[in-house]
C-alpha cells in the first residue's frame, strides 16, 4: 500500500520518455461495449483480460528507473488507440516489499486497480493480491487474496471486502496517474538532469538527479560508446545539472543507453 501512495506524495522523480513504441492493428474487437452505468464487476475483469491477452499490439511507454537507497519503482503505460489504456508501476523496497499495481481504463474513465504486493519479515513472506472496481469514478467492490507463497496465493480466490460504514474509502487515483504521466513525459516535478557519468572496470554509467533537489537518482548503463558519451566523459562540467537529449531501452531491469547515429552527433548538440 505504501508504495505507490508515495508517488501521490511526489518524493519519486522519474523523467525522459522511454523511446520503444508498439501500435496496435486490431485493438480489443471483441471487448463488451456497454456504458460505464451498467458495467459489472464480472465484465470488468473480461475487459481488463482482454487488455492483458493483447498488451503486446499496443503502443508502450515508460519511465526510468529512479533510485533511493533501497528503494526503486518503474512505471510503464499501454494504449490501443480509445479502446483500452493500462498503466503499471513497480516498487521494490530492498528485500522487504514489492508490489505491482495496474491501473485499468475504459474510454478513459479508471474501472479497475489490480495490485500484487509480496512483504518479508521474520516469520516468512505474506503475498496479497487486491482488486478495487470503479464504476463512474466511485469504488463499488473491493476483494482479495492472502497466502504465504506465491504457489499457494493463485489457488485461492478471491474474498470480497467489506466497506466501514457502507462506504469504500476514497483513494486519490488522479493524483496517481497524474504523476505516472508527469513520470513517463519527464514533465513538472519529474524532470531530471545530468550528474556525473561514472567509469567502472567492467560498466560505465551516465547518472540523472532530480532537478528539484530530491534524493531520488536515475542511472543509465552505457553498452557501447559514441561522442555524445565521450563528450560526457572528456568534458562532465559543461553539462552538469543540464537536461540530456538521451535515448534507452529497458533491459533486465536495467535502463541501457541507444548510440546516436554518427551522423547525426556533435558535442554542441548533446544539451538543451
Amino acid at each position: 500500500m505504501r508504495t505507490i501512495y508515495l508517488l501521490s506524495l511526489g518524493l519519486l522523480l522519474f523523467t525522459l520518455p522511454g523511446c520503444n513504441y508498439f501500435k496496435s492493428t486490431h485493438p480489443q474487437a471483441a471487448l463488451p461495449e456497454e456504458g460505464m452505468t451498467g458495467i459489472t464487476d464480472k465484465s470488468i475483469l473480461n475487459f481488463s483480460a482482454a487488455i492483458d491477452r493483447n498488451l503486446k499490439d499496443y503502443r508502450k511507454q515508460y519511465s526510468l528507473i529512479y533510485e533511493s537507497g533501497d528503494f526503486s519503482v518503474y512505471a510503464e503505460k499501454y494504449s490501443a488507440h480509445d479502446n483500452g489504456m493500462l498503466y503499471k508501476t513497480y516498487t521494490t523496497n530492498g528485500t522487504i516489499s514489492n508490489t505491482v499495481k495496474s491501473y485499468y481504463f475504459k474510454n478513459d474513465s479508471l474501472i479497475l486497480v489490480k495490485e500484487r504486493n509480496k512483504l518479508m519479515n521474520e516469520e516468512g513472506g505474506v503475498y496479497r493480491d487486491r482488486r478495487i472496481y470503479l464504476r463512474n469514478n466511485v469504488t463499488f467492490k473491493i476483494d482479495n487474496r492472502t497466502a504465504s507463497s506465491e504457489e499457494a496465493l493463485r489457488t485461492l480466490p478471491y474474498l470480497p471486502v467489506q466497506p466501514a460504514d457502507s462506504k469504500y474509502p476514497d483513494d486519490n487515483y488522479v493524483s496517481d496517474v497524474k504523476g505516472i504521466n508527469d513520470a513517463i513525459n519527464g514533465t513538472d516535478k519529474f524532470e531530471m538532469v545530468f550528474d556525473n557519468i561514472t567509469t567502472y572496470p567492467d560498466a560505465l554509467y551516465i547518472t540523472l538527479k532530480s532537478k528539484r533537489q530530491s534524493n531520488y537518482k536515475a542511472s543509465i548503463l552505457v553498452k557501447n560508446k559514441d561522442t555524445y558519451v565521450d563528450s560526457l566523459l572528456n568534458f562532465p562540467g559543461l553539462f552538469k545539472d543540464r537536461w540530456l537529449k538521451l535515448k534507452w531501452v529497458i533491459e533486465d531491469h536495467n535502463a541501457v543507453y541507444v548510440p546516436v547515429a554518427a551522423a547525426t552527433t556533435s558535442a554542441s548538440g548533446l544539451n538543451k
